[in-house]
């Protein structure tokens, strides 16, 4: 258990997210958490970044911390987060990072079946998920790509917002349906994906973030509960995360 529970991640703009309101009463009641904290680990300068928060957690007199980020790939905003709690260790007694959304095969596989499930085929259609840019996010997007063409989804495109475009032009599909492969209808989502994205597309759009679906909760704990036998980054500087 945790006496706190930091959710790091892109929040800037979630406030009528029902999603990650739903996920962050879930993982405070499965870690027994006493204390929930948000922090920024990327994205708008808005709130409080994940360091800063951390030495707050600190000088409030906290020893036990649990950090889930609303990452999906361990890209850059990973490593910081990792980055952060290694530096932050030597002051707590327990302090742990949990591992992103897509971090095994088994991993892939549950979220591509989450997918299926939400966005079902439909003949004449593309369904276009857009996620964040960089090189570790692109080649995570690749695998659920082949995850999901395994399931039999051919119709399914996983990428950067920048990527899609061409992509979508090669497709002989007639329609679109984009969505957000986000955790959160942060700002990203909101504006980059839903608005300017699904204009360029000429896309319907799938207005919901990932945390929305049970399926993607539910990974998102385990991967809070995993590894109890080595479950904390401390000043003993075990290394977990």
């Amino acid at each position: 258990m945790a006496d706190a529970l930091v959710i790091a991640g892109c929040l800037s703009g979630e406030k009528d997210d029902e999603g990650v309101a739903a996920l962050v009463e879930e993982l405070a009641a499965a870690v027994g958490a006493d204390m929930v904290v948000r922090a920024r680990t990327g994205g708008r300068p808005v709130g409080v970044s994940l360091p800063d928060a951390l030495v707050g957690l600190r000088r409030a007199g906290v020893r036990r911390v649990l950090v889930v980020t609303t990452h999906v790939a361990n890209g850059r905003l990973q490593r910081d987060a990792a980055a952060a709690v290694r530096a932050a260790a030597p002051f707590f007694d327990e302090l742990r990072l949990a591992p992103p959304l897509l971090a095994s095969e088994k991993d892939h596989a549950a979220v591509a079946a989450a997918l299926d499930e939400a966005l079902p085929a439909r003949a004449g259609r593309v369904v276009a998920l857009a996620g964040h840019r960089g090189v570790e996010c692109e080649a995570t997007f690749a695998q659920l790509e082949d995850t999901l063409r395994a399931r039999g989804r051919t119709d399914a495109l996983v990428d950067a917002p920048d990527r899609l475009p061409a992509r979508v032009a090669r497709r002989s599909e007639g329609a679109v349906l984009l969505g957000p492969f986000l955790m959160a209808l942060g700002h990203h989502a909101r504006h980059d994906v839903l608005g300017r994205l699904a204009s360029t597309l000429s896309a319907d759009v799938w207005p919901h973030s990932l945390a929305e679906l049970p399926a993607i909760r539910a990974l998102v704990i385990k991967h809070a509960m995993i590894r109890r036998d080595c479950p904390f980054v401390s000043s003993a500087r075990k290394d977990c995360a």
